[in-house]
């Protein structure tokens, strides 16, 4: 079969969304399709034998998904993307103009992503708070007072909506009248963690809430990991305050390495769990910060950065 080179007026955003949230394939995977049939909807109608191209690397659950669990999901796509933007959520595909660009700086841009709240051009100097769900009281402060720091100097503050400093940071910027952006690791009609619904609700208010699953998915180990990729290519630095050396906090913080984004880590003084993950990032190059003050330094680097990510295998 020959390998067509996709037009973005010939795509069909409900298909995009069916074959994403249905099609069991991941971004790679989808963005491979759509690169070799040229549409989503082309690929919905291919046979079960096009489809198992060994270049296209699908297992059988996956043809199945594609063959039968993607074609249902169409025949109400209609009315689901209607539903959610009947409750202030976009559907937003990558090959639309609203599309966050610097989602694009992610490894694996998800073609498909829930939108509740809006992405802005005020969004562009952003800065990810991110740590672990088990801060001391003093991280979870720090984390509080430099994403207020954040919001006076019209720095939105990026980070996943977990429990710990993640929430720390994203009360405090909220708190201080600031815009912030949560990424989650579960559907937006799935919020994760629970006790966060009711944050969930005042970010979209002041930001965003961003999902790369579908709706109602719930959260797995797999997603939650995912999306430190998303959290930090939506920033230009990252900042861990608290980290044990396991977690996504890492992961973050070398995902935006990758990305050509900045890595800021709390030098905290003595000895805690919560300091070994920030310790060996700055032993890795990281920006040591010390508290709340850095706050000016950590500003004029992130306005005067000037990233230049690889580039990523341009589809459109």
């Amino acid at each position: 079969m020959e390998v067509t080179a996709p037009e973005p007026d010939a795509q069909d955003r409900r298909a995009w969304a069916a074959l994403h949230w249905s099609g069991r394939v991941g971004p790679a995977g989808f963005m491979r399709l759509v690169a070799r049939f040229g549409s989503a909807m082309a690929v919905i109608e291919a046979s079960a034998r096009d489809l198992a191209a060994p270049s296209l690397r699908l297992t059988e659950g996956q043809i199945q998904a594609i063959g039968e669990q993607v074609p249902r999901r169409l025949e109400g796509i209609e009315d689901e993307i209607g539903s959610l933007e009947a409750d202030a959520i976009s559907v937003v595909c990558s090959f639309e103009a609203d599309y966050p660009a610097m989602m694009r700086d992610a490894r694996n841009p998800p073609p498909v992503i829930c939108v509740s709240g809006e992405v802005t051009d005020a969004d562009r100097y952003g800065l990810a708070i991110v740590g672990t769900r088990e801060p001391t009281e003093e991280g979870r402060r720090v984390a509080r007072e430099l994403a207020q720091a954040c919001a006076r100097r019209e720095i939105t503050v990026v980070s996943g909506l977990a429990r710990g400093i993640d929430t720390a940071a994203h009360r405090g910027a909220i708190e201080a009248g600031g815009r912030t952006i949560a990424v989650l690791g579960s559907g937006v009609r799935h919020i994760h963690p629970k006790r966060n619904i009711r944050l969930a609700a005042s970010i979209a208010r002041r930001g965003a809430v961003i999902s790369e699953v579908a709706p109602e998915a719930n959260p797995t180990g797999a997603r939650l990991m995912a999306r430190n990729r998303l959290t930090s290519a939506l920033a230009r630095g990252v900042l861990a305050v608290e980290s044990t050396l396991c977690g996504g906090t890492l992961q973050t913080a070398h995902d935006a390495w990758k990305q050509a984004r900045l890595v800021f880590a709390c030098d905290w003084q003595g000895e805690k769990p919560q300091a070994e993950g920030t310790h060996a990032l700055i032993a890795e190059g990281a920006e040591p910060i010390l508290g709340p003050d850095a706050i000016d330094v950590i500003e004029h680097l992130l306005r005067t950065h000037g990233s230049s990510p690889p580039k990523q295998p341009g589809l459109f």
